[in-house]
């Protein structure tokens, strides 16, 4: 049940808004929907169940119900906000209008935030070796950043943006930056989970990690859904707060399907694949050389077989695809998802490659952090290799995964 304190809050919040804003208008709609959420929170329909769909027109002033509705609730019961939107647009009305407006008529102090997944940020690292700057004992070297040889004005870019991050004029935010990045700059310099951790420690002052600092310490988090998509399926509290310690608003829910569906897709590059597989089978030796080759060998020599399978399945696979026709939007498309019989047999076995390419480059960069917190090997010589393996590694499991999806079996041979 709603207890009177709470009730207070909800209506103090709601006079000091009509005071702040000129030409202020009650709206029955909304005012029904912050009654209702917040009656849903206090589990006065379900004690078990707080769950409230609601769909309202423009101009009703959605936003501003929630968080009537919700951050009251939340700053009461002890219990952070996280609000999932599908659009940049409506993160920055709600940081920059919406909630300095509600601190602003809320009785009580709270606080706000701003999350952006980690491919929001740059590697600093990465970014250090694509601009061509040494530091240190860097060994991720530039070329293997890029699946095709970089442009001059990419390395001139790489070089600025560097240059803005070290000086503390740029914050590592792809957003933030004045022009657009294009892509086959970001993928080069984007984190990763595998390369940028604070494990390393070339990595503990990298934008993705000063970015979490503040995250854990606000009352209201502001999100977009594929951070969210993100948070769950590490199993919820990784990213964002604890789901049982938090309140979740879903705005223009209707984009969460095609979000979802997206998020657990993968794609790859046939052919910068194929290069960059190249390009691991080179830097192999020297990486297992770092875990101990002793201990390290066989999974060395299995890795390298892989590829030796990788690199002419992902070539024969072109060659089947350049004998199919395109689709309008120049894509090769599938009637009812189901692939042709050839190409689904060889989905099964660069799956199986890919596997194991991915398990080998696994245990042998395991290796290398064993040693390094055994005291084996310094961290000097250590954190630049594991940089580099990781690197590969994270490519490697994005291949796996975009071969799982292709080598599925198709829907009626998946019911017999």
């Amino acid at each position: 049940m709603l207890n009177n304190s709470l009730k207070k809050d909800i209506r103090t919040c709601y006079e000091n808004l009509r005071e702040q804003l000129d030409n202020f208008i009650p709206r029955k709609a909304q005012n029904y929907l912050v009654a209702e959420l917040a009656k849903t929170l206090a589990g006065e329909y379900n004690a078990k169940r707080q769950i409230f769909v609601a769909e309202a027109g423009t101009g009703i002033g959605k936003s501003m119900a929630y968080l009537l509705g919700s951050i009251p609730f939340a700053v009461n019961n002890n219990k952070k906000v996280v609000i999932s939107t599908a659009t940049v647009a409506l993160q920055e009305q709600l940081i920059n209008k919406d909630l300095p407006l509600f601190n602003r008529i809320y009785p009580r102090e709270f606080s706000f935030i701003l999350a952006k997944g980690r491919q929001r940020y740059c590697c600093a690292e990465k970014l250090a070796a694509l601009a061509g700057v040494n530091e240190g004992d860097n060994i991720v070297e530039q070329q293997v950043l890029f699946e095709e040889k970089p442009k001059r004005d990419d390395i001139v870019l790489a070089g600025d943006m560097y240059s803005a991050l070290s000086r503390g004029k740029w914050d590592g935010d792809r957003d933030s930056w004045p022009k657009t990045i294009p892509d086959t700059i970001w993928r080069a310099i984007v984190s990763d989970k595998h390369t940028c951790h604070n494990g390393l420690a070339s990595h503990r002052n990298c934008p993705f990690a000063k970015s979490r600092e503040h995250l854990d310490k606000a009352d209201v988090i502001v999100a977009n859904h594929s951070l969210l998509m993100a948070d769950l399926e590490l199993g919820g509290g990784i990213i964002l707060p604890e789901p049982d310690q938090a309140i979740y608003m879903i705005d223009e829910a209707h984009h969460l399907p095609s979000v979802a569906r997206d998020f657990s897709a993968a794609s790859a590059s046939l052919l910068g694949a194929a290069a960059w597989l190249e390009k691991l089978n080179q830097s192999g030796s020297k990486i297992a050389n770092t875990a101990d080759i002793k201990r390290s060998g066989r999974f060395l020599d299995s890795l390298q077989s892989s590829i030796q399978e990788l690199i002419p399945g992902l070539r024969q696979v072109r060659d089947q695809l350049s004998e199919l026709p395109l689709n309008d939007d120049g894509a090769f498309r599938f009637k009812d998802g189901e692939l042709p019989e050839s190409l689904h047999l060889a989905s099964k076995d660069l799956q199986k490659a890919a596997k194991k390419a991915q398990q080998s480059q696994a245990k042998i960069h395991d290796l290398i952090s064993e040693r390094l917190k055994d005291g084996e090997i310094s961290a000097r010589l250590a954190d630049p290799v594991l940089a580099e393996s990781a690197f590969f590694l994270q490519r490697l499991e994005n291949l796996e995964k975009v071969w799982t999806l292709m080598a599925q079996p198709n829907a009626d041979k998946g019911r017999r």
